[in-house]
């Protein structure tokens, strides 16, 4: 309660206060977007320098030696964190004000919609190590918060 004579007390705003949802979708579908061309294409050129595809097919067990390639998990990863920054990015600029809670909203709903279909798509039969799973879980949130902090700075340096 506020005392005559003394400022009001400092309060934290509302979790999704001036968030705007559908700034966060756009991030989000351009995260899911970029990271499904993006590992088509991190895919053909695994496999095309492994030579593991024959006339633009690749079996199911060339994905199993993929799957299983240090290089080409840690190169997903990093792609994938990378596609997170992009939506982050995209997200934030389209909302156009606190752009780091917008990359960071952005990075929880694409770390959601992983998580679904990670459960619709069933069993694994070569799931990747527990550590790449939980890394990326972890980092998706700050990797939109990244996009989102990209986009604060490209607003200013196009307003000033």
């Amino acid at each position: 309660m506020h005392e005559p004579g003394r400022p009001p007390a400092i309060e934290a705003p509302g979790i999704f206060e001036g968030l705007r949802p559908r700034a966060i979708l756009l991030g989000v579908i351009v995260d899911n977007l970029a990271t499904l061309l993006a590992s088509l294409i991190l895919v053909s050129i695994f496999a095309a320098r492994e030579g593991l595809g024959q006339e633009g097919e690749i079996s199911e067990e060339a994905l199993g030696a993929l799957a299983s390639s240090p290089e080409f998990l840690l190169a997903s990863l990093a792609v994938g964190l990378a596609c997170t920054s992009l939506g982050g990015f995209v997200g934030a600029k389209r909302a156009g004000s606190s752009f780091a809670r917008h990359g960071g909203w952005v990075g929880v709903g694409s770390a959601v919609m992983a998580f679904v279909m990670s459960l619709s798509s069933g069993p694994n039969p070569s799931p990747p190590p527990l550590w790449l799973e939980m890394a990326g879980y972890l980092l998706v949130i700050p990797a939109g918060v990244l996009g989102g902090l990209l986009a604060a700075l490209y607003v200013r340096r196009q307003t000033s």
